[in-house]
């Protein structure tokens, strides 16, 4: 009996896991595969982008950077200061001049001067070859949209040159730093943001400059980590050269902005260059140079940052990090990401699978998404973490969505079932026993019932208690289910303490067969039964019928005709099997006689 019991116990409890839990598992890695599959392929990298770019908008607003100045020249200074279409080497050379009387630390030109433009050509190369802190651009990278374009010669020459290079996202978007643009042989050239950044921290009191032998650039201990081809939410992006992720500054006055106007007339502050940083480039809405970049204006239209204001986002993301302890966004290796995609979806797939009610999980998941919403927040704002918030989200509705449909397949099942036994309950038999005879009929063979008994289970309740009452059924279901199984038929709880086999295609001698191997199979069990009259361990009487349908004889024949057999079996003695059969004298099985 112990031995029986472990082996009970251990199938009853392998049984749950496998049908509960272990499904819940297999289906959440199942939907965690799936969206990592769809991520690699690209098809979450827009949902990922745009979550990112909202998140960077709801920050709170920082301050102004006062470091960094731009001068922009506007329509309004090319059209009714200048009255020209666009800006001369001597108009130029004029400006670089004036502002260089305030004292900057480092001036970054954000204009291409290869080639000669109006009068006044000369002028501005002696002051190039003058000024010892302006620093000039070219494009590096040429791509089938614009060539690559060199620098001016005589600041290339003075080591006095950065790349202008600006990355966009596949919808149009720049969220990427390129530090080092990529450049052939081995020809590595600063960006803009970055020189200008450097030179004003090699600028400080205590010189700051990039730390030797390191395999990321790092200044001042901080590191500056590159992103990858799947770095956060991209997938397969171009990652070539050194590019970082931008970090920025969310409010509308990033900087001081003055225009070439206001520089050249003498309506700034004395003060307001004095060793900072200033950029000089296009704010013309008639030039190309506009990006949009994360977040919305007020008018609901995209935000808008013109080429010398990202190249001031730059350099002041560096300066801020290093000077100020500002975070830097940076994201996860892979591995990590995919492994919390995984966690989340397997656990919250395993918590909807056990919440017991339709509401609870109703609630349940949209709170969960809104957790996982408030933490990737809070990672970006605080510490610059990207989080993969998308394919944790997706991941978690798609898991609770497959453990859901489970649970009501599941639900739907347990409904078919007897509760205490696991076999087909009352209902599901009468709806078998329909359909077997009506197929029966049409194929003209035979169908097969058995009904067994449980001899003498009053006083088995009485001496052991129905706990071990429920449990001997348990045992005596298991004997049924065991040889149905084996035999094809199907095996019920019929009411009480009795049980039921339909078989189909059966005669009788194999009906009788398979009682005696149910019969058989019980007495094996060995289910000790004091207060039996008729053994010391429990038994069953079982009768047993099997005939060809008619249309003149109803479904419910079948039962009348084993039930005629099991009141046979019980006169006999109980422990035996008896055959019945419409028209013929009551039959034992072998098994009785033995």
């Amino acid at each position: 009996m112990q031995k029986n019991s472990v082996r009970d116990i251990w199938r009853d409890l392998k049984h749950g896991f496998s049908s509960h839990r272990s499904f819940a598992v297999l289906a959440s890695l199942l939907a965690a595969g799936s969206i990592l599959g769809l991520r690699a392929l690209g098809g979450l990298q827009l949902l990922e982008l745009r979550a990112f770019d909202k998140m960077m908008t709801l920050r709170p607003n920082e301050t102004v950077d006062q470091r960094i100045v731009i001068v922009g020249i506007t329509d309004a200074d090319l059209d009714n200061y200048l009255g020209t279409a666009s800006l001369s080497d001597r108009t130029m050379a004029r400006l670089i001049d004036t502002i260089q009387t305030y004292q900057p630390r480092v001036i970054g030109l954000d204009f291409y001067r290869n080639l000669s433009s109006g009068p006044g050509s000369q002028e501005l190369e002696t002051l190039f070859a003058s000024t010892p802190n302006l620093i000039g651009i070219e494009k590096v990278i040429g791509n089938e949209k614009s060539a690559s374009i060199a620098g001016n010669i005589t600041l290339k020459k003075a080591d006095q040159i950065a790349a202008s290079d600006l990355v966009v996202d596949p919808d149009g978007h720049v969220r990427r730093a390129v530090l080092f643009p990529a450049a052939s042989g081995t020809y590595a050239l600063e960006s803009l943001g970055l020189r200008v950044a450097l030179d004003y921290l090699a600028g400080e009191s205590s010189a700051i400059v990039p730390q030797q032998n390191t395999p990321v650039l790092t200044l001042n201990g901080v590191t500056f980590p590159p992103i990858e081809d799947h770095t956060g939410g991209y997938a397969a992006v171009d990652a070539r050269g050194y590019q970082i992720l931008l970090n920025l500054r969310q409010q509308s006055d990033t900087f001081e902005i003055v225009s070439l106007r206001q520089v050249l007339q003498g309506q700034i502050s004395p003060d307001l260059m004095r060793d900072r940083i200033v950029l000089i480039g296009s704010m013309a809405l008639s030039h190309a140079d506009i990006f949009y970049t994360a977040g919305k204006q007020s008018n609901g239209q995209p935000t808008i940052k013109f080429g010398v204001e990202l190249h001031g986002e730059m350099a002041s993301q560096i300066l801020s990090a290093v000077l100020d302890g500002r975070s830097l966004n940076y994201a996860w290796p892979s591995w990590i990401e995919t492994l919390l995609i995984i966690s989340t979806a397997v656990g919250w797939g395993l918590l909807t699978h056990k919440s017991v009610s339709l509401w609870q999980r109703l609630l349940l998941v949209p709170l969960a998404s809104l957790l996982i919403l408030a933490v990737g927040y809070g990672a970006l704002a605080s510490v610059g973490l990207w989080l993969p918030v998308v394919p944790m989200i997706l991941g978690l509705w798609t898991a609770s969505a497959m453990a859901g449909v489970h649970r009501t397949n599941q639900l739907q099942v347990l409904s078919a079932k007897d509760k205490l036994t696991g076999l087909a309950n009352r209902h599901v038999f009468d709806e078998s026993l329909q359909q077997a005879w009506f197929k029966a009929l049409r194929a003209q063979q035979p169908l097969g019932l058995i009904i067994g008994d449980v001899d003498h289970f009053k006083q088995y309740n009485d001496t052991y208690g129905h706990p071990q009452g429920d449990q001997c059924l348990r045992q005596v279901a298991q004997a049924f289910r065991t040889v149905s199984q084996a035999n094809g038929g199907l095996s019920a709880r019929y009411g009480g303490e009795e049980f039921v086999v339909l078989l189909p295609n059966t005669s009788a001698e194999q009906g009788l067969a398979i009682a005696d191997e149910i019969l058989a199979k019980l007495i094996d069990y060995q289910l000790p039964h004091a207060t039996s009259e008729t053994a010391q361990y429990v038994t069953l009487s079982l009768g047993v019928t099997s005939f060809i349908p008619t249309l003149e004889i109803p479904p419910s024949a079948l039962v009348e005709m084993a039930d005629l057999g099991l009141y046979t079996a019980k006169n006999s003695g109980r422990s035996c099997v008896r055959l019945h059969q419409p028209n013929t004298l009551d039959r034992p099985s072998a098994f009785s006689q033995s």
